[in-house]
């Protein structure tokens, strides 16, 4: 009597008819009408649920059993009132404690392992940090590694599985047994595996981030101005017969910055001085003798701010040696809000030491080509272009 039209309409029509079927409603006591079995039955009624009163007295609780035995939805009237019996599908784990120790020298072997290959690599380890890696870059590649072997285990591992369950099958000690490849069980066992490997690395890694490098700055920071100047060393070490082809490719780098307005920063006028051609005035920077030296003014993204600096970058011959070359970058504020200036600068150095890492990938034909920028961009010394 209650049916709306719009359930009336999806039952005439064979839709949601099931949904329909399976929802409970309360319905008063007067559309009740109660009949004889047989008589219902004669009419077309079906049975929807079974009330059972049992005889005898029960040593065990009925509803428990009955539920799990049939699998339905049992009410059951007790003295304490009426209480709900159903039987789902549950997972449980088992013998957790029985693997512990295991997990515990599994772990210590990878550990050991870890930390032997770690100390045997200190020299690779001195390689990445010449050509600029972080310790972060350093440590993250041991974890890389340890994940790298993790997977590469799980999958083997899964892949023998079948095969020695074929081998072992055929056996009078495994004959007729039965493996689930698809189980939860299987797939935890590999993310444990896994879990293992990665949480035995994680001290190795902090190892090889301190032997990169032995300080206790293990992250770089911006050098404290000094009269609206900082100088920076950058982390790099070179033969100095390569000044030029540093020289040339940043001073490509920066001439490919010349009259934009997008990225980090745009560049105004380039210079390249030879040590003979040094001169000192107002609009130049103080700088040492006996270095190449690259000059430009830069304006630094947001260029809403207007900060407006410049920089001087310094190939000179290095304290490890006159065979080696060091860079060293000296920038002068000369417009903008000091504070927002040194933030703004940690962008534009990191992308020169970007450009650094690039120049290093180059082979010799490269190092020959941007050599020969030089002589053009000092064709007008002692001027800017």
């Amino acid at each position: 009597m209650e049916i709306s039209e719009v359930e009336k309409e999806a039952m005439e029509s064979g839709e949601d008819v099931q949904a329909f079927q399976g929802r409970y409603h309360h319905l008063d006591p007067s559309q009740v009408l109660i009949l004889p079995a047989d008589t219902l039955l004669q009419l077309g009624g079906t049975i929807k649920s079974v009330a059972l009163h049992p005889t005898t007295l029960q040593k065990e609780n009925p509803g428990p059993l009955l539920s799990d035995r049939f699998n339905l939805a049992l009410f059951q009237g007790e003295k304490n009132g009426v209480f709900l019996y159903n039987a789902s599908d549950t997972m449980s784990y088992s013998g957790m404690p029985n693997i512990l120790i295991p997990l515990l020298i599994s772990i210590l072997i990878v550990l050991n392992t870890m930390i032997s290959s770690v100390f045997e690599r200190k020299h690779e380890i001195a390689v990445y940090t010449s050509v600029g890696l972080a310790p972060s870059h350093v440590s993250f590649l041991f974890v890389a590694e340890a994940m790298a072997f993790a997977v590469l285990a799980a999958v083997l591992g899964y892949l023998l599985a079948p095969s020695s369950a074929a081998v072992l099958a055929g056996t009078s000690l495994w004959q007729g047994i039965t493996v689930n490849y698809s189980s939860t069980a299987g797939i935890a066992a590999m993310v444990l595996v896994m879990g293992v490997v990665l949480l035995s690395v994680i001290y190795p890694s902090k190892v090889a981030a301190k032997i990169a490098i032995p300080d206790v700055n293990r992250t770089w920071t911006m050098p404290t101005p000094v009269n609206d100047a900082m100088s920076i060393t950058l982390p790099f070490l070179m033969h100095y017969h390569e000044h030029a082809s540093i020289c040339g490719f940043l001073y490509s780098y920066l001439k490919g910055h010349q009259d934009v307005s997008h990225g980090i920063f745009a560049t105004g006028p380039i210079e390249v001085v030879d040590a003979a051609d040094i001169r000192h005035d107002d609009n130049r920077l103080p700088i040492a003798g006996d270095c190449v030296h690259l000059r430009a003014k830069i304006w630094l993204a947001p260029f809403d701010f207007g900060i407006m600096q410049w920089i001087d970058l310094r190939f000179c011959k290095s304290g490890e040696g006159d065979d080696f070359l060091e860079i060293n970058v000296r920038i002068e504020r000369r417009a903008g809000e000091s504070g927002l200036w040194q933030r703004l600068n940690g962008p534009f150095l990191h992308s020169l030491r970007k450009q650094l890492l690039i120049w290093r990938s180059l082979d010799a034909d490269g190092h020959a080509q941007y050599s020969r920028l030089l002589p053009e961009s000092t064709a007008g010394k002692g001027e800017t272009p």
